[in-house]
């Protein structure tokens, strides 16, 4: 394994180990960093490949970024099926995405970073896989629950809304992350798990009356 590292990848199985190498490092570093720290360079780099290299999976940045959050959605419906056929759907939601904060990172960023500089080719395939996806999740949540396909679709695009904003408010950065803790100023400090949890709670409740 470490030769196929440090070697050119040429075979199909050496092509798909590279490029789960080249998101496993991107997952990694953006699991502590931001969006802007991470840097293409350093990636390849941990991969043990050049920067030209890299670009040879992915056109750019946001091309790599995108794969991600595809990936990040795939292993979501996944923990998904598991919770609904344990609990109710606030619960179901809320656990599901807590479980995958890699996940609700990229949601933050996807509208503002990770949807530029894109192909209209790039933009197309992306977002028809991601319609795919968030057909396939609502099929699930009809099936669980006591919702249409229509309702299903449309409370997962708010809770979409709802994990931008909660993420946003949540994770504040640099200068006021550090002032935030001081006396009064804590009531800007906030728990993403748990305005996450309010939040869906009176979503969902909104369904179910």
């Amino acid at each position: 394994m470490q030769c196929i590292i440090k070697c050119r990848a040429t075979t199909p199985e050496q092509k798909a180990l590279r490029l789960t190498q080249i998101m496993d490092v991107t997952a990694a570093r953006f699991a502590t960093l931001s969006y802007e720290e991470v840097n293409l360079k350093h990636i390849a780099a941990d991969v043990g490949i050049t920067k030209a290299a890299l670009y040879r999976y992915f056109r750019n940045k946001e091309t790599l970024f995108l794969a991600l959050y595809t990936q990040e959605f795939k292993h979501l419906a996944e923990t998904a099926k598991t919770q609904m056929e344990q609990v109710q759907l606030t619960d179901s939601i809320c656990n599901t995405l807590i479980k995958h904060p890699l996940f609700c990172k990229l949601s933050a960023i996807m509208h503002t970073a990770l949807q530029c500089n894109l192909t209209l080719d790039e933009a197309r395939e992306f977002k028809t896989t991601l319609l795919l996806f968030t057909q396939e999740y609502a099929a699930m949540l009809s099936t669980h629950y006591a919702l249409s396909i229509e309702q299903a679709t449309a409370l997962l695009f708010q809770v979409q809304q709802v994990i931008i904003g909660c993420w946003h408010m949540s994770h504040s950065v640099g200068a006021v992350a550090e002032v935030i803790k001081e006396g009064p100023l804590q009531l800007f400090e906030l728990n993403f798990s748990d305005i996450l949890h309010n939040h869906i709670t009176r979503l969902v409740g909104s369904y179910q009356a």
